[in-house]
């Protein structure tokens, strides 16, 4: 978070974060055309994320104007150290799940890659304000909500549903992220 007072600025850094194909581009590319905003993506040939997909998206609250950049990150392992670099200066993370059961494992898995990522910049899932969206909800094999939550889920952080690539739960999955962020700017402004 990189607080400019003079200017009533605030710009904080949010990284989508999960499993490859989880939907964590089609979140952000949704979030952009329902704000009238462009995405810089950096893809592969079979159209996945190579480096990241970035936005800057402002709101106004309390006199500030709060800005986040917002990325993703790759979810194949192979983009490992680039996942790793994407992670640098986050201030808070979608976690975005596949709810498909055949990704199950890989869901959870991947909670343990989150903590390994924040622990490098010396944060912890515990300390960091995280949203974890349980995306593709209109699959016929989504798995029920409740055995989801109970699987994958990181305690005392709030969870939303979400079909990202019909736009639903997209807005609402964001403005929860940034309740937790300003939430965070309070108790440091005072």
């Amino acid at each position: 978070m990189l607080i400019d007072s003079a200017k009533r600025t605030v710009k904080f850094k949010v990284v989508y974060h999960g499993i490859a194909m989880s939907g964590k581009t089609t979140n952000i590319e949704n979030l952009a055309k329902q704000s009238g905003l462009d995405v810089l993506s950096f893809d592969t040939k079979e159209e996945r994320t190579l480096v990241f997909d970035f936005i800057t998206k402002k709101v106004e609250t309390d006199g500030f104007t709060l800005s986040f950049s917002i990325y993703t990150i790759p979810g194949q392992d192979i983009y490992r150290e680039i996942r790793k670099m994407v992670m640098r200066g986050v201030d808070g993370v979608v976690f975005v799940v596949d709810s498909s059961e055949r990704r199950l494992p890989e869901n959870k898995e991947f909670i343990r890659t989150l903590e390994g990522d924040l622990r490098l910049y010396g944060k912890t899932i515990e300390d960091t304000p995280i949203v974890v969206q349980y995306n593709k909800r209109d699959l016929p094999d989504a798995l029920p909500i409740e055995e989801l939550r109970r699987e994958v889920s990181i305690p005392g952080k709030p969870t939303i549903e979400a079909v990202a690539v019909r736009g639903e739960g997209v807005k609402e999955t964001f403005d929860l992220m940034v309740e937790e962020l300003v939430k965070r700017f309070k108790k440091m402004v005072g």
